[in-house]
């Protein structure tokens, strides 16, 4: 398997994408750049993240590349979230207050 990049280079690969769209995000959100490269920003950036999950599909843990480009094209199309380590990063906090407010209703006594 020569000339195939080892999973350890693409996940750095994988990580340098998703600060970059958490990046964009965070410019956008503050009005420091405009909606349309934004979008063309976030696109490209998916469009990166397919890539890099692509060549994933040639290392020896192609199966666990198979499930992250799955978990890409699901995080792309369901939500619009450039890459699904970027989803779940914003979506955290979502997750975390929904768990506290479940966790504090069901030890309320009857």
């Amino acid at each position: 398997m020569s000339g195939v990049i080892s999973s350890k280079k693409l996940l750095v690969f994988v990580l340098g994408i998703a600060a970059l769209a958490l990046l964009t995000s965070d410019l956008r959100q503050r009005d420091l750049v405009e909606a349309a490269p934004a979008f063309a920003i976030a696109v490209s950036l998916a469009l990166a993240n397919l890539a890099v999950s692509v060549a994933g599909l040639r290392t020896r843990q192609r199966w666990l590349w198979a499930t992250y480009l799955a978990a890409s094209i699901a995080a792309f199309l369901l939500s619009g979230f450039s890459t699904p380590i970027g989803a779940a990063i914003i979506l955290a906090p979502v997750g975390i207050e929904l768990a506290a407010d479940f966790m504090r209703e069901a030890w309320r006594p009857s």
